[in-house]
């Protein structure tokens, strides 16, 4: 977490410094009097022009106390894999604080997406997104962006390198697994005591990893709970009832779509020895539905779409409501106590876990006024979701495509 005061120097000299996983600076070209104050703050600092570039003060950077490393890293290239795997190495494992600094901060952003996307297994369309939420600088550069939406399959080309079981382990009874393409955060919650489990929030595209990592730990699903009608991929929960017949699907009874199990607020599913308590948190959708899971060794809660890591989701379509999202968010979810692990539907910064303390102090949306929350949500300007036309009325019918 980088200190207040080393934030107000670097944004006093037009540094920025993203909201992204570790201590971060972006730059363009800076004065040799701005590189000699900056460089004291940093432990590391990453230049992406030649070593002959003039902007390189070396002497500065070196005085000040920062490691320097420099990579000629330019899209246009043609050795460029190798150069994006040198770039991200540098990212990766550059001491922190790291400035990274190019003549316009447009490839100093390239960077940290190239490395989040190595991370995260992210795709173009992923990074884009990720790239709008933080507003780096590399939306200047459309041909950029085009370039890194073209490459980042090659990046992560899927060629089995990656264990699809692997997943985050939250809790002893919660595990998380993600899906790149939507930025979906999916959990398997399963009682220690019985080993019966529920899935919440499946994308189709993961049906195979999700079923193969339930069998392999002998879990017995007993539900798949979707938060709410989802607009940016389409649930698997009918299609793997459809393999396993004793599996029950749930969602609110307020999203109008099709389930074996339509909740009320205030209604529990029993799983083993776990409940998960359900409690209505309207305003992205109508039926958007978070649970509180009181686990053996933590209490956490499903917030859906309602509450992300540092933000919220949408309330520009789908029956959306800022205030009633606002309302709903202070009165469900941050009521909870601030201990409680918040475990959200989607991220696209590389994090994976909240709590409502965390919530309650760095929400850059939730925690201004009511009015203000208002403001911001309807000049959020987001493009139209890509795969709204066809997740909306496929999860309407528990993700059954005739």
């Amino acid at each position: 977490m980088l200190a207040p005061d080393m934030i107000k120097l670097a944004e006093s000299h037009g540094v920025r410094t993203p909201p992204v996983p570790g201590a971060v600076f972006l730059t363009g070209t800076l004065p040799k009097e701005a590189v000699a104050e900056i460089s004291t703050l940093c432990k590391s600092w990453l230049f992406l022009n030649p070593e002959t570039d003039v902007n390189l003060h070396r002497e500065e950077i070196e005085a000040g106390g920062a490691k320097l490393q420099v990579i000629a890293f330019m899209p246009t290239h043609f050795d460029l894999p190798g150069r994006v795997d040198e770039v991200i190495d540098a990212v990766r494992t550059l001491p922190r604080p790291l400035l990274i600094q190019c003549n316009s901060a447009v490839r100093a952003s390239l960077a940290v997406l190239l490395w989040l996307a190595r991370e995260r297994g992210y795709t173009g369309a992923c990074a884009e997104l990720l790239a709008q939420d933080l507003q780096l600088d590399i939306l200047k550069k459309p041909e950029i962006v085009d370039w890194m939406k073209t490459y980042l399959p090659q990046l992560n080309p899927g060629d089995g390198n990656v264990d699809p079981l692997a997943t985050l382990a939250i809790s002893p009874e919660v595990r998380q697994l993600f899906d790149p393409q939507s930025s979906t955060l999916t959990y398997l919650v399963v009682c220690p005591d019985t080993n019966e489990g529920v899935l919440v929030d499946p994308v189709m595209g993961q049906k195979a990893r999700d079923m193969a990592i339930i069998q392999e730990l002998g879990v017995k699903l007993k539900y798949v709970i979707n938060t709410h009608c989802h607009a940016d991929h389409v649930t698997s929960a009918g299609v793997i009832q459809k393999e396993w017949s004793d599996v029950r699907t749930v969602i609110s009874d307020a999203s109008g779509a099709k389930a074996d199990i339509r909740l009320k607020h205030g209604d529990r599913v029993n799983v083993g020895n776990l409940n998960l308590d359900a409690r209505a948190t309207p305003g992205h959708t109508d039926g958007c539905m978070s649970f509180v899971l009181e686990g053996r060794a933590s209490r956490l809660v499903f917030t859906g779409d309602a509450l992300l890591v540092r933000g919220c989701g949408r309330t520009d379509f789908q029956q959306g409501c800022a205030g009633r999202l606002y309302d709903s968010v202070h009165s469900q979810i941050f009521t909870l106590p601030s201990d409680t692990i918040v475990c959200p539907a989607h991220d696209y910064k590389g994090r994976s876990v909240s709590t409502v303390q965390e919530e309650l102090h760095f929400n850059s949306r939730l925690t201004k006024t009511r009015d203000q929350f208002q403001d911001i949500m309807k000049n959020l300007d987001l493009p139209y979701p890509a795969e709204m036309d066809v997740a909306v009325p496929a999860n309407m019918l528990c993700g059954i495509q005739d």
